[in-house]
């Protein structure tokens, strides 16, 4: 892995986290100048090794059933704000 130091036209520097393979790992922001963005890189250097892993691969909540719009199998149109208009 290497980090790449790159400078913007707006004057502020930024880094790019970049794989073996070339591709992107990760993208810091904007810093104003290149020691602040050497900064970061070397905390994030020194500091990488210790950092935590948050799973939040919980399953998803299955979705709510809707309730049942149905009285003896035609449309409850009470139910559905509609009471008092007779179906066409």
């Amino acid at each position: 892995m290497k980090f790449l130091i790159a400078a913007a036209d707006t004057g502020t520097y930024g880094f790019t986290l970049l794989g073996d393979d070339g591709q992107v790992i990760a993208t810091g922001r904007q810093y104003p100048d290149k020691a602040a963005a050497l900064a970061v890189v070397a905390d994030m250097m020194r500091e990488i090794g210790s950092a935590e892993i948050e799973e939040r691969t919980e399953p998803a909540q299955p979705a709510r059933t809707p309730p049942n719009r149905t009285v003896g199998g035609e449309p409850d149109l009470a139910r559905i704000g509609r009471s008092g208009i007779p179906p066409v």
